[in-house]
């Protein structure tokens, strides 16, 4: 019992100075504007890089992006396997109309299918069309999901896994 009252007094003052050998910086109470360290970017170095882009697969005959967005053209397939291409999935589809526009979401580490895709038609009827001739069929060896695309949620794609039957 002795030996833990001569203990206490030194744990103690540890504890009491435990803070006091971090100096603490001396704060100005004068604020002074802080200096240029950069030097400005004239408007010539602007246009050395082209603005990002997303990369899809854009089937449509002109280079423009002329495919309708509304939601009711897009479908939503899932349960391909990771072997699915975007080149395969527009070939299969275009029987039912135009296909605007293939996205095939592949996972950001290992680059491979998640087993999910997106299609965007030029028509609802091609996409309504598709929806009922594909969903539940058997395709590249497994069966698929195919419904109309609900308009886009804000969930991060990162944490999406890969679909599992």
């Amino acid at each position: 019992m002795e030996s833990f009252l001569t203990f206490s007094p030194k744990f103690s003052q540890l504890q009491s100075h435990k803070w006091s050998a971090i100096p603490r910086p001396a704060i100005s109470e004068t604020l002074i504007p802080p200096k240029k360290m950069f030097p400005s970017i004239s408007s010539a170095h602007t246009h050395c890089y082209p603005p990002p882009q997303l990369c899809c697969c854009n089937t449509s005959s002109s280079s423009s992006l002329d495919y309708n967005t509304d939601s009711s053209t897009k479908i939503f397939i899932k349960g391909l396997p990771r072997s699915t291409s975007e080149g395969h999935l527009k070939n299969a589809f275009s029987k039912f109309g135009e296909v605007g526009q293939v996205k095939l979401i592949m996972d950001r580490e290992s680059g491979q299918s998640l087993g999910v895709a997106y299609i965007w038609f030029s028509r609802k009827e091609s996409a309504l069309l598709a929806v009922k001739e594909m969903n539940g069929k058997f395709f590249d060896g497994r069966f698929i999901y195919v419904t109309v695309a609900k308009p886009r949620s804000y969930k991060n794609w990162r944490t999406m896994a890969p679909y599992r039957f």
